[in-house]
């Protein structure tokens, strides 16, 4: 079963409804137009787009916003992957995370 951006964006309106519109805004701006196999593949894809965005930036203040949008999409898959099974936290987090689709950003980068 895949999810669609409507899914995800439902999903994360209902688990983040009091978050600063500003902040909304920007999580729901950056969720994937195209489906996901899940709604917390659609929110890690969200954040990983907004960290990629990030590479390329100068690093200043109006980076911030963006940056914290990036961090609770992420935040919000886990607790997503948690909530559909929480027995594939691991391989999510492996997936996704800073030994995954993370560390693959910065190539460059020796991973430990």
């Amino acid at each position: 079963m895949s999810f669609d951006e409507k899914s995800a964006a439902q999903w994360l309106r209902g688990h983040a409804g009091d978050a600063p519109p500003a902040l909304m805004d920007a999580m729901l701006a950056a969720l994937p137009a195209h489906a996901s196999d899940s709604v917390a593949d659609a929110l890690a894809e969200g954040a990983l787009g907004i960290y990629r965005g990030l590479l390329h930036t100068a690093g200043g203040r109006e980076d911030a916003l963006p940056l914290l949008a990036a961090d609770a999409l992420l935040t919000h898959a886990m607790e997503a992957q948690a909530e559909a099974d929480p027995d594939g936290i691991d391989e999510f987090s492996r997936r996704w995370g800073a030994a995954g689709a993370l560390a693959l950003l910065t190539p460059d980068v020796p991973q430990a």
